[in-house]
């Protein structure tokens, strides 16, 4: 599996889940991953029967999460010319599309992963100062490298139908969303947690978590509204803000209710847990736009898996599931409608408990890590008895 993230951010975390599983059914794998430091040598390590190898960089990591390090780039070329049985490559930048492009020098299986819409109005444009770059790495690269490909993996119809827009057969595309994590991540006690957190025990808690606060403007406007109401509630933030801006952004929209937002940074996947099981809803505000609507969170598979109730926007496969299966409050995507999908489920305690026990349930079953990997095993079969 070749991963253009740092361990524990972005498609890091769907290429370590669908590995574990793997492992667990006998199958051999092995992720190479972005250095998050200046290193001139290879490190490896091993977690849960998953080989890592993390390749040497010189310089800093950036604001991009690893991808572009030339060092890194070239450092993969000799393991993606190795014999394998086949290569699943997790997006497309260079330290991942171009190991890709050489293994098919060898003729070796490839699958690629498509789980974020990045160019042509996605994530990245606005970073590109000039709109030719941005054109060009759509076409030639993020387009480019699942047309070579012999399979793609795809997280939702948004970049399903991208997909076949650019002309890729359908037999060929494959919808395999994120999983939950309901091993790491368990429904736990609410006071003993907050008391963990040093927070106050009866007061209404609403937990955001991630490493991508593009939509943190968003929230801090909805959890204003809901201070109307709840003036003593918290807003639980779990994360590392690269951008470091979230604090301004409280402090600007908030005024002297900026307090009420507690900043608890990063935690290890397997404390995670702790700041999930302090809150009472856990929020996933997504804005209207081409980046969410194609996004399947990793972290809605964590909020599921906590046993909690959700409140999200209605933008992206991830919320008709949320409708379906009963486990939160759905809303359109603007501040006041969010808000008031949180305040229906403050005034409703009990309903609440009820969706969240409908989340673990979904957790552990049909959206497991473990049902995602059977789908993964299948796509792979396809491709290597087709290839």
């Amino acid at each position: 599996m070749l991963n253009h993230n740092v361990i524990g951010r972005g498609s890091y975390l769907r290429c370590f889940h669908f590995a574990r599983e793997l492992v667990r059914m006998g199958h051999f794998v092995k992720i190479l991953t972005a250095s998050e430091v200046s290193s001139v040598r290879w490190r490896t390590q091993e977690e849960e029967g998953v080989r890592i190898a993390i390749p040497p960089r010189f310089g800093k990591l950036g604001n991009h999460d690893g991808g572009y390090a030339p060092v890194d780039i070239l450092a993969r070329i000799p393991t993606a010319l190795g014999k394998w049985d086949l290569i699943h490559a997790f997006e497309h930048r260079p330290n991942v599309s171009l190991p890709a492009l050489v293994s098919r020098l060898r003729g070796t299986p490839l699958v690629s992963d498509w789980s974020d819409w990045w160019t042509k109005g996605g994530i990245t444009t606005s970073r590109r100062r000039l709109s030719l770059v941005d054109r060009w790495e759509g076409t030639l690269i993020e387009e480019g490298s699942k047309r070579i490909s012999d399979r793609v993996t795809l997280v939702s119809k948004t970049l399903w139908d991208r997909a076949v827009g650019i002309g890729i057969p359908e037999d060929r595309l494959h919808l395999v969303p994120s999983g939950c994590d309901s091993e790491r991540i368990r429904p736990m006690d609410k006071k003993e947690c907050r008391r963990r957190l040093n927070l106050p025990e009866e007061i209404p808690v609403l937990c955001f978590t991630g490493f991508a606060f593009w939509d943190f403007s968003f929230l801090v406007e909805a959890f204003k509204e809901v201070l109307g109401e709840f003036p003593n509630t918290m807003l639980l933030v779990a994360g590392e803000d690269k951008e470091g801006t979230i604090g301004d952004t409280a402090k600007r929209v908030l005024g002297d209710s900026a307090g009420q937002v507690a900043f608890a940074g990063r935690f290890e996947p397997s404390e995670l847990q702790v700041p999930l099981g302090a809150s009472d809803l856990q929020l996933l505000p997504l804005p209207d736009n081409l980046a969410n609507r194609a996004r399947w969170p990793i972290k809605f598979g964590d909020y599921l898996a906590s046993g909690r109730p959700c409140v999200l926007c209605d933008v992206g496969d991830s919320a008709k599931v949320a409708r379906e299966e009963e486990v939160g409050e759905v809303t359109s995507p603007h501040p006041q409608a969010f808000a008031s999908g949180i305040l229906r489920l403050l005034r409703d305690p009990e309903r609440g408990i009820e969706m969240g026990k409908r989340a673990r349930t979904l957790a552990e079953g049909k959206l497991s890590w473990g049902a995602q990997a059977e789908k993964l095993v299948g796509v792979y079969e396809k491709c290597l008895t087709t290839h």
